[in-house]
């Protein structure tokens, strides 16, 4: 009989052979596509793309293995990008996905929204009673701008708005802050 000599590609790949069965992807690289999805489904939700309920049978429909982790990522991203114009969506996103949990955080982001545009609704009414035309005008009128070019000014577009704005942001801000870090405690709590 004649023995073959086998090459060292062949030798390596009859000693590796029963490995393959021994590696299995671990359920986070199993379900990877899942979590990046949960992100950019967060991403969409924080531009107002997405509402909270179509979010939740979205990634109620993902694989048993992968829905808590992909929901935690997902609250965690929405608490961590939210802004004062998110909390009502945010606090409702909480609300739906952690069933009823968390209450006091989600409680007091709903009255942070409500107290924040009640501020800014004060603040539209004082503009529509024209009490920040004049602050407007004051730099237009210096500069020798008058007449008819002024009958329709842009408030929503003019710096003094956008400095109201940011002023009664600013008082808030403390609170949005402790209420992210509340909410961010009790999600990493709950998984």
């Amino acid at each position: 009989m004649e023995k073959k000599i086998k090459s060292a590609l062949e030798l390596a790949m009859e000693q590796t052979a029963g490995l393959a069965d021994l590696h299995r992807e671990s359920p986070a690289e199993e379900f990877e596509s899942y979590f990046r999805a949960a992100s950019h489904l967060a991403d969409s939700f924080l531009k107002g793309q997405s509402a909270p309920q179509k979010v939740h049978e979205t990634i109620g429909g993902y694989p048993e293995g992968a829905r808590e982790q992909a929901s935690r990522i997902f609250l965690e991203k929405i608490v961590l990008g939210m802004e004062l114009k998110h909390c009502r969506e945010v606090a409702a996103a909480v609300r739906l996905f952690q069933a009823g949990g968390e209450g006091e955080p989600a409680a007091g982001l709903e009255q942070l929204d409500q107290e924040y545009r009640g501020k800014i609704g004060e603040a539209q009414a004082q503009a529509e009673k024209g009490r920040f035309r004049e602050q407007l005008l004051a730099p237009l009128h210096q500069a020798g701008i008058s007449g008819s070019a002024l009958a329709e000014v842009n408030l929503e577009r003019s710096p003094v708005w956008e400095g109201k704005l940011d002023g009664i942001a600013q008082g808030y801000r403390p609170q949005l802050a402790l209420l992210k870090e509340q909410l961010l405690a009790a999600i990493k709590k709950r998984g």
